[in-house]
């Protein structure tokens, strides 16, 4: 047991939703609008079970690219139906890989989260990524394929099989 587990509530949720992306300018290359109005239920969805929400978000390290490096800025934000609520976790990326955030494992494993719920943008870069890392990490993972959208319909079904490769299951 980590040293501040019996500081922590024991009631823990042991089930994360990690929540890929929903920024507005990368949900704008999603092959599936809808996606996102299915992501907000997953939401409500895990919320009601008491599951730990995960907003991660996508941060360039490109100072000419302020749209995407201005942790500030528009390019940051979250679209308004997927806003962290007070006790959400928060997790900054740097590249295609939520995982290169060395504070996201080590955040979850604290609380005991075991099994990761995933949704988001786009399934074919962020969604496959983080799905296959966090498995290859030994979460069991979860993906609720009609809460993603991929660059295409046909990127988007390529990466679901690959993550069934890796040992997640796809909903």
């Amino acid at each position: 047991m980590h040293p501040l587990q019996s500081e922590l509530d024991t009631d823990v949720p042991r089930t994360a939703l990690l929540e890929i992306d929903f920024q507005p300018w990368i949900i704008e290359l999603g092959h599936d609008p809808d996606a996102l109005a299915r992501a907000e239920s997953v939401r409500a969805a895990q919320r009601a079970t008491g599951a730990l929400v995960v907003c991660t978000r996508y941060l360039s390290q490109d100072a000419t690219d302020p749209l995407r490096s201005d942790a500030d800025g528009d390019g940051a934000r979250f679209h308004p139906s997927m806003t962290p609520l007070p006790g959400d976790l928060i997790a900054t990326k740097f590249d295609r890989d939520i995982w290169s955030n060395p504070d996201l494992d080590a955040q979850l494993r604290l609380v005991g989260v075991e099994h990761l719920v995933i949704t988001g943008y786009l399934t074919d870069f962020g969604v496959r990524i983080a799905a296959e890392s966090a498995c290859s990490l030994g979460y069991r993972v979860t993906v609720h394929s009609a809460a993603c959208a991929g660059s295409t319909k046909d990127e988007h079904r390529r990466a679901l099989e690959s993550m069934v490769a890796a040992g997640a299951t796809v909903e």
